[in-house]
């Protein structure tokens, strides 16, 4: 649903997830994929003229995607694996990779078809 030029644009952004990640700069990496997969769920919203209110973060879109579960059903778990909380140590009490959960989201968005 979306262009192969936003498309690459996208992954170009995570990228950057990516390189934190090799970093051991785990916090930034899931801060940038979160922003990625919301970005690309915005644009999707967007395309599908669904009701939101413009203001919404990239992150805020992600848990907004929870009002049309049937809609988004292929990548709920991605979803919920990009807005589970970290611990108070900030981690996560499972290993969740949430590049690869947003490479699947982009995924998602670009091959959509209403």
């Amino acid at each position: 649903m979306i262009t192969e030029e936003l498309y690459q644009s996208l992954l170009h952004d995570l990228e950057s997830a990516i390189t934190f990640e090799n970093q051991g700069e785990m916090n930034r990496s899931r801060v940038i994929a979160r922003q990625v997969a919301g970005k690309a769920i915005r644009i999707l919203f967007s395309q599908l003229h669904l009701e939101t209110p413009h203001s919404l973060t990239p992150y805020q879109y992600l848990l907004d995607v929870q009002n049309y579960p049937d809609l988004f059903a292929p990548i709920q778990h991605e979803i919920k694996a990009l807005t589970r909380r970290v611990n108070t140590d900030f981690s996560f009490p499972q290993n969740i990779n949430l590049v690869e959960a947003t490479q699947n989201i982009l995924l998602f968005v670009k091959e959509f078809e209403e």
